[in-house]
């Protein structure tokens, strides 16, 4: 066995970890679309989109937001400086859709109570938030 092959047992734990996160959102938040590994909805302003990968696991936020200037060299030197200084996730922006995104990622290593993930996602969202302000001037 490699150290990439899981156990059965491992695969049914995060498993079951990947379906008790995905249903406790699900209660949670105002779903708008979804399919087999998304959930898609607004929040605080935002485009947001979870994702999860039932085998790593992994749950992923991407917080997109329309952004009026996009691609100019400041803009862009910025982007860089956010991302050196970003602990948590990254910052991006579409010049062809003219969109400023957030995206972070987390591991689902064990189940994840409402408090924790409004917590995460609370601190992905203030994330967000810097840089959009710090681009959209």
């Amino acid at each position: 066995m490699s150290g990439y092959e899981l156990t059965k047992t491992e695969k049914q734990r995060r498993k079951e970890v990947y379906e008790q996160t995905r249903n406790m959102i699900l209660s949670r938040l105002d779903i708008e679309e979804q399919d087999e590994t998304s959930v898609m909805t607004g929040y605080r302003g935002y485009y947001l989109q979870i994702s999860f990968s039932e085998l790593h696991p992994l749950m992923v936020f991407c917080l997109a937001k329309n952004l009026e200037h996009t691609g100019g060299t400041r803009q862009l030197n910025f982007i860089n400086d956010l991302n050196l200084k970003s602990i948590l996730g990254s910052h991006s922006i579409n010049k062809e859709i003219g969109c400023y995104s957030y995206r972070a990622t987390h591991w689902l290593d064990k189940e994840l109570e409402p408090s924790r993930f409004y917590e995460i996602l609370d601190r992905c969202v203030d994330e967000a938030d810097k840089g959009y302000r710090r681009l959209a001037v």
